[in-house]
């Protein structure tokens, strides 16, 4: 029996050392993030907005650095998948109520362009399954991926992109 038990101790450390070194490469890249203001958490109508469409149901994605979509963007909670209530505001900003993280807002003058794509880190689904909101937080330029849960939704936020 402790021929057995020898090597499946050694099993179970290393998988501890792969666990404490994921969790060690979390935080670093959450301090050396930092640098990154904290995201706008206003509501719309604090904003001066209505809402023009929703709430919809998401799944918040996570927050990349733009055209980068495997640097994600762990600082602040960004990068932590939830599900998400999504609004647009009658004057272009959007509010993400996110369960079980910060609740983001991304006013319109900061928004720079709405696309869709295959996926980003911590979801990859293929063709255009991913709203993409481009905007800025500081002088960063950053990539956040919602899945919305009805594709009429996605389709007519994504039509707002020349409102952008």
């Amino acid at each position: 029996m402790s021929g057995r038990l020898i090597p499946v101790l050694l099993l179970v450390v290393l998988f501890l050392a792969a666990l404490a070194a994921m969790a060690w490469g979390w935080k670093r890249r959450g301090r050396s993030q930092q640098h990154l203001p904290v995201p706008a958490d206003q509501t719309l109508s604090e904003l001066g907005e209505g809402i023009a469409h929703g709430p919809v149901d998401a799944v918040y994605v996570d927050t990349v650095l733009a055209e980068q979509p495997l640097e994600r963007i762990v600082a602040h909670g960004l990068g932590q998948r939830a599900r998400a209530r999504v609004s647009l505001g009658d004057g272009g900003s959007w509010r993400l109520e996110r369960a079980g993280a910060p609740d983001l807002t991304i006013p319109a003058a900061d928004l720079a362009e709405i696309t869709s794509g295959p996926g980003m880190a911590g979801k990859f689904i293929g063709g255009d399954g991913l709203l993409i909101l481009r905007w800025r937080l500081g002088d960063q330029l950053l990539d956040t991926g919602l899945r919305l849960a009805r594709r009429t939704d996605h389709d007519l936020l994504l039509s707002r992109k020349e409102h952008a």
